[in-house]
Formats: C-alpha cells, structure tokens, sequence
C-alpha cells in the first residue's frame, strides 16, 4: 500500500489547472471532466455521479459529482480463459513493451461493441472516426495484452476461496461468475479520469486483491494496475488503472482524427463540423481503450454514442 499512500500524497500537493490543455496535451480539467461524466450518465444511465464522505470530499468538484459510478459489472470468465494463452502458459504473440507497462500488442484479441450486433454494425463508420492510422493500427495497440497465467491453477484457487459449493452441482457457470462496482474519479497529478475497480465473487463476498488481479491482462499486472485504497470511501481495497498515459493515448486519437478529416475535406466546399473528438465524449473514449485492460468485465460500450 505504500504506492497507494504515495498517489494520495501526489494528488494532495499538485495544484488544480483550471485551464483548458484538452486540444493540445490530452490532459481535462476538473470543469471538462464533469461535462465528459454528464456525457456518460445521459448516453449510458447504468453510471451515476455520486457524493463521497465530507473528509474524502474535493472542493474542486460540485459535492453531487465527486465521481462516478457503475455497479454489479459481470465478469464470467478469468481473463487468461478470455484472451488465451499458448500451451506453454506464454502469451502466443509477442509483444513489445515501452518500459511503463503499456504494451502494444501485435494481435488485436477485441474491440468495443464487437459482441453486440445491431449497434455496432450501423456505427461502423463512426468506429472507423476513432481509429488511429496505419503506424498505429488501432488504439488498442497502445493499450492491449494478451493475458498470462495457468487456466489449470485458477479452478483450485477457486476452489479454496468458496466457489466450490457451485463447482460440486454440476458445473454451474456461477462458479466463475464475479460482479465490479467501477468508480471514475479526477486524478489532479494527472489531470485526466482514473479508474478504480472493486470485486466481489458470486455470493457477494469482497475479492482478494490476488483475485481481483486475474480479470487483468498480465503484464498490466503491477505496472499500470495497482492495488490502492478507494480515495472516495474508507477502508475499501480496489484495483487501480494507473493514469500515466490518458492523455497521450487521447492526444494520439485526437491527432489521428484530424489528418483524417483533413484528407476526406480537401474534396468538400466547407469542412463539417464536429470534425474532431469532443472534451464531452473524453469518458466514453477513455473507457474504450480502459476495456482492453480488463476485457473479461463486461462494461465496454458500442460507439454510437460518439
């Protein structure tokens, strides 16, 4: 928990900007994060803005909107069942890292809304809007990785921690089954959103710390997902997407946009508006490429609300 105290301290010292930086550095300020969380709670009402407890409170934020929130998120299966791994345990595809636990993958293993069939398919082009280009690939090349661990392994420790009463009735897919609240606060270092998630197994019971760390990718595992406190509540142990890289992820989205819609309007008598990523769309976004982290929890959400 030592980093955990760190962060909070960090958090605590840096000053607020107020200033608008989003077009040029990716980064949000407290005023554009509140209007991104609006965005995401009137596309998508299963997230709530929330209050927090008066000694956890930040004055920077309207005391209603101190952060937001989605609860009971289902995960039915571990992350290296999700994702695969090759005989061996190793990830099949390699994969480079850039030495701050982002990896870019070289296979694309999903994409958000690639399970839903209507949505998806009718925003096809808007999906297309968001894309990085070809020296990218897709936005999830900076963010994806194929998972590691023993599937084998996973179904005795399920066992030692009480899934074993569904195990014995026949296979039940209770057994796996998990559910996450996910909380989205301001990180004040980082001027940018930060995700905390918090597991609980199928009876209810709060997950282990090494628990919640197998619905992660692998090598996310201790680099950009920690184990913290929940800065909005008390004594309550989440996993934490490290927010390092927020705003160059959106930074090179935001890039990518624009070049993009520089060639197909050199053709247009006027440009179109709207022609770039809006500060309002930032969380629905940011919970794209978030998805890639945690691909088992099932909160990714189809683009048609760009």
């Amino acid at each position: 928990m030592i980093r955990s105290k760190l962060s909070s301290l960090r958090e605590y010292l840096t000053p607020i900007n107020h200033a608008s930086n989003f077009a040029t550095t990716g980064e949000i300020s407290p005023e554009e994060f509140v209007k991104a969380g609006d965005y995401l709670v009137y596309k998508f009402p299963t997230w709530q803005w929330s209050s927090a407890p008066e000694k956890l409170r930040k004055d920077f934020l309207p005391a209603d909107k101190q952060y937001l929130i989605t609860k009971h998120v289902p995960s039915h299966q571990r992350c290296a069942d999700y994702l695969g791994v090759g005989a061996d345990g190793e990830d099949e595809e390699e994969e480079d890292d850039d030495g701050e636990g982002w990896v870019k993958s070289k296979s694309i293993k999903r994409s958000v809304g690639e399970e839903e069939s209507g949505s998806a398919t009718e925003t096809k082009n808007e999906v297309e809007a968001t894309e990085p280009s070809k020296d990218v690939d897709d936005i999830d090349d900076l963010v994806e990785v194929d998972a590691e661990g023993d599937d084998e392994e996973g179904d005795s420790e399920y066992e030692n921690d009480g899934f074993s009463e569904f195990i014995e009735g026949g296979g039940s897919q209770n057994s796996l089954l998990r559910k996450y609240d996910l909380y989205i606060t301001y990180s004040t270092s980082y001027r940018v959103p930060k995700l905390y998630l918090v597991g609980f197994n199928s009876n209810g019971i709060p997950l282990l710390p090494k628990q919640m760390f197998e619905d992660i990718s692998g090598d996310y595992r201790d680099k950009t997902a920690t184990i913290e406190n929940l800065p909005v509540s008390f004594n309550t142990t989440s996993v934490s997407i490290h927010p390092c890289k927020h705003s160059s992820v959106m930074k090179v989205l935001m890039a990518h946009v624009r070049r993009r819609n520089t060639v197909e309007d050199e053709d247009a008598e006027s440009p179109e508006e709207g022609d770039t990523i809006r500060v309002d769309q930032y969380l629905i976004i940011f919970l794209k490429f978030i998805a890639s982290v945690t691909p088992g929890i099932e909160y990714d959400y189809t683009m048609d609300a760009l």
